[in-house]
């Protein structure tokens, strides 16, 4: 049984991917800045910055590094902001240190975010060809990647979208609106909302695994981005919303600061690589997630 080493292993993606790695055959152990029991799991406390001394290493032994505080959790203040990078650069630099120091045959799967491209309002479709973007979750997914890239074997970058699961993250909050019939969406509207379901998040961390010739960066986002807007008036329809209402930009700059212009501002990115290898989503399209999400009233 293969040892997966995981950091962030508590959050949205770890308690998801757990059970499933268990399954797989994996043994796997979460690194956890706070104590916490996993029945999946046996838990090491560590301090985000260096891997436990007795920590087991063996051959064939993977990391999937998860690790990073919410993006969306705070207003980006500058302190904030430095809590976002250290948080994801300084945890992949000490999955590379253990893995150089320890297991240097060993594999890292990296988290990243398409972020990576910036955000505009530009329709075009994004690819893992496309360059990078200039503003702040550009550089810092660029910094996230290139402490990966330091890894003694090339490693997996796994570039997320807006993931998409019942028990946290985006939906909850992107649903409020929702029971009162009215569905929103952050004007314009016509910026691409990149979104992913977690069961496929889960399902392309478990191929990188089993894919030991994978390497390099792929996009995990369903193959079917659509606008702020489009999102809006599908998942109305799908609960029978009565209304579809643009929420302006102005006030929400001012309540979060530089963080709503993530919100009014996005990218139509593509999984190509992931696709080309032969991937297959089991939710490639946003009215496949909703049946699963939210199941249709009668």
């Amino acid at each position: 049984m293969s040892r997966i080493i995981l950091t962030g292993g508590t959050g949205l993606i770890g308690r998801a991917l757990l059970p499933a790695l268990r399954q797989a055959g994996y043994e796997p152990i979460v690194l956890s800045r706070r104590s916490v029991s996993l029945p999946e799991a046996q838990v090491f406390l560590w301090d985000g910055v260096r891997f436990p001394s007795s920590l087991p290493a063996e051959e064939g032994v993977a990391v999937i590094n998860l690790a990073g505080a919410g993006i969306a959790d705070r207003r980006w203040t500058p302190a904030y902001k430095q809590v976002l990078w250290e948080s994801r650069v300084q945890a992949t630099q000490a999955a590379v240190a253990w893995l150089r120091d320890k297991a240097p045959s060993g594999r890292l799967i990296s988290a990243s975010a398409i972020g990576y491209y910036g955000s505009g309002l530009s329709s075009a479709r994004l690819t893992e060809e496309s360059p990078p973007g200039k503003d702040f979750l550009a550089g810092l997914a660029q910094a996230w990647e290139a402490a990966a890239q330091e890894a003694p074997t090339p490693p997996v970058l796994l570039r997320l979208g807006v993931v998409l699961s019942r028990t946290g993250g985006a939906w909850p909050r992107l649903r409020q609106g929702l029971r009162a019939g009215i569905a929103t969406y952050f004007a314009p509207g016509t910026q691409g909302f990149s979104w992913v379901h977690i069961q496929d998040v889960v399902r392309a961390f478990l191929w990188a695994l089993t894919h030991p010739e994978a390497q390099g960066p792929y996009n995990v986002t369903a193959p079917n981005p659509v606008s702020a807007r489009a999102f809006a008036e599908i998942v109305g329809r799908h609960l029978k919303s009565w209304l579809v209402v643009p929420l302006p930009a102005a006030p929400l700059r001012w309540i979060l600061g530089e963080l709503a212009d993530t919100l009014t501002r996005g990218a139509y990115v593509l999984p190509a690589r992931l696709e080309k290898a032969g991937f297959s989503f089991q939710y490639p399209t946003l009215e496949a997630a909703l049946q699963e999400l939210w199941p249709k009233p009668s």
